[in-house]
């Protein structure tokens, strides 16, 4: 049975926000909670998770980004190191439905209840968005559960293999999850990874996605990719790519 988890509101959310002052990594850390007492759940859909499953995930959390420096203020390579690993631990304890990933509220919870000194970590206090999930591409936590969603693939023993994820820098993830039309359909965005991976010639990674998403996007007017087979798709984006090199 898949998972549910607490969804804290907008409103309440907001307040714990505002509530945070200047308090330092260390002291929210210790300040964090499993539980809060104004939490929501969806009704049906799965079971409640326990307090104890909460910690669980948010130790390992911490334990993984003790090896990026945490709670040392970290370098962009140990935060992005730190993110591609966070991704996964996310992805492997959450077992929960695109539906339940989708509502804000859980995402609030684990930023502003049981995790806020990870996110003072790795973004600080500048950007709202990193804590309260107004957007999803934005979100310190939501953001790394649907990358490592769309980016994922099973092996034939039932494992997940995140390596392609592990191979996108922050610019490709950017180019490509922010466009809801591509990222939305997780088999056309996993073709788009691998073929700027392995096949942009001289170029680089971003000029080429930067000038094949909007012509892909032009043309999920005209195709419906979700009956291609992974050989096709990688084949059409291909197309596209070399299409956009200049001459």
């Amino acid at each position: 049975m898949t998972q549910l988890w607490p969804r804290l509101n907008p409103a309440l959310a907001r307040a714990l926000f505002n509530g945070l002052g200047g308090s330092s990594v260390e002291g929210l850390a210790s300040g964090a909670r499993n539980e809060h007492a104004q939490t929501t759940y969806a009704a049906t859909g799965g079971a409640r998770v326990t307090a104890a499953e909460v910690g669980a995930l948010v130790t390992e959390l911490r334990t993984t980004a003790a090896e990026f420096g945490y709670p040392v203020p970290a370098d962009d390579g140990e935060r992005i190191g730190f993110d591609r690993a966070c991704a996964e631990v996310l992805f492997r304890r959450m077992d929960t439905t695109t539906v339940e990933a989708a509502h804000r509220g859980v995402w609030n919870f684990l930023a502003l209840v049981a995790a806020p000194d990870l996110v003072q970590w790795r973004f600080g206090r500048g950007n709202v968005e990193r804590w309260i999930a107004s957007d999803l591409t934005r979100h310190m936590f939501s953001r790394l559960w649907w990358q490592a969603l769309t980016f994922s693939a099973s092996t034939v023993d039932g494992r997940t293999d995140f390596s392609l994820l592990r191979a996108l820098s922050e610019s490709d993830l950017n180019q490509i999850t922010e466009r809801r039309s591509l990222a939305g359909n997780p088999r056309l965005a996993r073709a788009v990874a691998r073929v700027v991976l392995s096949d942009t010639g001289s170029r680089s990674r971003r000029s080429v996605l930067r000038d094949l998403t909007p012509r892909l996007r032009r043309r999920l007017a005209f195709i419906d990719f979700s009956v291609l087979t992974d050989e096709q798709l990688d084949d059409h984006v291909r197309a596209l790519a070399h299409s956009t090199a200049p001459t």
